[in-house]
């Protein structure tokens, strides 16, 4: 394998971004590490250097961050461009595959069990967290489909706990799940719903009956 010398971490959140960075610097230490929040950041990056390496997240402020993967190869075909999400359906994981992702990664792994996998990767293991794996098998084992929620049970946790008026930090912490996977977890809440807040957010997924913050 390549040494890994440039590396592109595209992630719009900020908490998230360092994350990702502090895990990079494990294991590859004297690599130059480049940030950028949205596609266009990204492309501008991409105008001033030629990455080895490239963490994408799939949902950015201006779009589907799996067509950016394309767009990395198609600059330096041996790039190794790995996902780094909270999506863990089998749509994301396809799409993000037929684009060419080298790896698809979940963010509320451990930190132990990201930098192993992200590790493996780049030395040409298997290229998926332990529970996409098991998402992936799940789509070939016989079963009456299951009609597709407007959010996933753990978008509807984070919600429902948030609805309560605990904090995101306060709601990570009982569901087991770091800071910044619940802060990813909320984006992506705000953004199926349209909202921008989280009274908003609340607001609508009780009118739609997707949450009761009254509940046990």
């Amino acid at each position: 394998m390549s040494s890994i010398q440039h590396i592109l971490i595209i992630e719009d959140i900020p908490e998230v971004a360092q994350w990702l960075i502090k895990q990079v610097g494990v294991f590859q230490p004297e690599a130059k590490i480049d940030l950028a929040q949205d596609i266009d950041t990204s492309h501008q990056a991409m105008t001033q250097q030629r990455y080895d390496l490239a963490l994408v997240d799939l949902g950015l402020p201006d779009g589907d961050g799996t067509r950016l993967i394309q767009d990395i190869k198609a600059d330096n075909p041996s790039a190794v461009c790995v996902v780094t999400t909270i999506f863990d359906d089998a749509d994301h994981l396809f799409g993000a595959l037929r684009a060419g992702a080298d790896g698809y990664l979940l963010k509320d792994d451990t930190e132990a069990e990201f930098i192993n996998q992200l590790s493996g990767i780049i030395d040409g293991r298997p290229p998926l967290s332990a529970s996409i794996a098991r998402c992936l098998l799940a789509q070939f084992q016989p079963g009456e489909p299951e009609q597709k929620a407007l959010l996933t049970q753990r978008e509807t946790d984070i919600l429902t706990l948030t609805a309560k008026g605990l904090s995101v930090k306060h709601a990570a912490e009982l569901l087991g799940i770091t800071y910044h996977t619940a802060a990813s977890y909320l984006k992506e809440v705000y953004r199926k719903l349209q909202v921008n807040s989280r009274a908003e957010a609340t607001m609508k997924a009780m009118h739609l009956g997707l949450i009761n913050p009254g509940g046990s």
